[in-house]
């Protein structure tokens, strides 16, 4: 049974950065669905996806994998294909987390979890290439550089699905806020995860990302999801 998110319940005299430890990993799944609007359709749309881009016996990458959701959606959506499936992530805590959960699961096709940092990784012969809110954590001068691994990697028709948390009015924010209230986060939890993600969770506009695919080869690219401050964007090679 998933934990309830409690990590910022309590009053913290100093806020340290926030980070994917233990304790993160055990509420994770109760965290991202009380935190990310439209979670579970995100997840439903790379299902969509994954059936009209993926190919049989190729490569399809989940980079920032944590707990797998992602790479079992996906595999789950486009059934027995000899597809090898690369869950991504420099976690140790999400990397452990997720391995011994995939001994309670039956795969359609090949996953291989792989604790190493997106930056720097060679992608090669993909069909998919998923970023779901991890590329907002990395340094912003090095998410170009991932964008144009992701797309030399990609084979030709095949689709990058980027997702982000995007700057926006302050308007905006506190709709957001308004909704994490809603899904029963106080005041103070709402206050003091914003102070902990402000040096660890560097957040672009959109219009720099669409910027920036275009930059490295991607035509077509759709905004196919937004609610309030967080985007979905598909970009097809």
């Amino acid at each position: 049974m998933t934990e309830k998110d409690r990590v910022f319940a309590e009053s913290f005299s100093q806020i340290k950065a926030f980070e994917f430890d233990q304790k993160v990993v055990s509420v994770f799944p109760d965290m991202i669905k009380r935190s990310v609007p439209g979670y579970d359709t995100i997840l439903k749309g790379i299902a969509m996806l994954a059936m009209k881009h993926v190919k049989p016996n190729s490569n399809v990458y989940d980079l920032g994998s944590s707990l797998g959701a992602v790479s079992l959606t996906i595999d789950q959506a486009i059934g027995a294909q000899g597809v090898d499936i690369h869950a991504i992530d420099n976690s140790p805590a999400m990397v452990k987390q997720l391995k011994a959960s995939l001994n309670d699961v039956e795969l359609n096709n090949n996953l291989d979890v792989h604790e190493v940092d997106v930056s720097g990784y060679t992608f090669n012969d993909a069909s998919m290439a998923v970023s779901n809110f991890t590329l907002q954590f990395m340094p912003v001068r090095q998410r170009k550089q991932v964008c144009a691994e992701v797309y030399q990697g990609l084979n030709p028709g095949g689709v990058f699905v980027l997702s982000e948390k995007v700057r926006s009015s302050a308007t905006l924010i506190d709709y957001y806020h308004g909704y994490k209230k809603i899904n029963g986060y106080s005041d103070m939890e709402i206050a003091q995860k914003r102070q902990a993600l402000e040096d660890s969770l560097l957040p672009d506009n959109l219009e720099h990302w669409l910027l920036r695919l275009e930059a490295v080869g991607f035509k077509q690219i759709e905004v196919w999801f937004r609610a309030f401050n967080f985007i979905s964007l598909a970009a097809v090679k």
